[in-house]
């Protein structure tokens, strides 16, 4: 019994170590993005988006320095804030919320498909409430949403990567949120676009499938 317990505590300080350290990558990592973003947005004169966008949806609006970092996402009545980088492979999620490829890039019309573990920057999306407002912050582009639904599907329901007429965000995680190990089913929150936001986020500071990972 002594050495059966002994095994499961140097299992338990491996996996706690591995949590601590992914935590502290993703922690740097979330430190490097914000300067690449503070970089891009000092270049760029910032604007507030008051209209729809005229440009095509193949034209990219974003040029910061790093290609894979495309923007951060705001949710401040649930503490949402992160970074959103290009991919939503494994590698993306565990330092940011994932842009899905294949739909619109942030600031672009059309549905713009975003994907976060429910255990690390998505967990504030279990306490969504409609009319919630969430912003997208890229550099010169800041667009505001307001929440119109939320919904629970399974992982192979792609109607909800769709492209739409309408600018629109889609946000996708896991649920149950307080599910032990790899959740089910898909939460997902659709968000429409406001078109005269009265007020923007503060300033830039340092501080496809619905497969978006198993959570751990």
């Amino acid at each position: 019994m002594r050495r059966g317990e002994a095994v499961l505590v140097v299992v338990g300080l491996a996996l706690l170590g591995e949590v601590l350290i992914g935590a502290a990558n993703a922690r740097v990592q979330g430190a490097r993005d914000e300067r690449t973003l503070l970089e891009a947005e000092r270049m760029l004169p910032t604007r507030l988006s008051r209209s729809a966008p005229s440009r095509p949806a193949s034209t990219p609006t974003v040029a910061p320095s790093g290609p894979a970092v495309l923007a951060r996402i705001e949710i401040p009545r649930v503490g949402v804030s992160a970074i959103v980088r290009d991919g939503d492979d494994d590698a993306t999620l565990a330092v940011a919320v994932g842009h899905v490829r294949g739909t619109a890039r942030p600031g672009e019309p059309g549905n713009v498909v975003l994907a976060g573990h429910r255990d690390s920057f998505f967990r504030g999306l279990r306490k969504i409430r409609l009319d919630d407002r969430i912003w997208i912050r890229a550099p010169g582009h800041h667009v505001e949403y307001r929440v119109d639904s939320t919904e629970v599907v399974g992982p192979g329901e792609t109607r909800v990567l769709a492209g739409t007429a309408d600018d629109r965000l889609t946000l996708v995680t896991c649920y149950p949120f307080g599910f032990i190990g790899s959740a089910p089913k898909r939460f997902i929150v659709t968000a429409s676009r406001i078109l005269r936001p009265k007020a923007g986020p503060p300033p830039f500071t340092v501080s496809g499938n619905l497969e978006v990972g198993d959570d751990r």
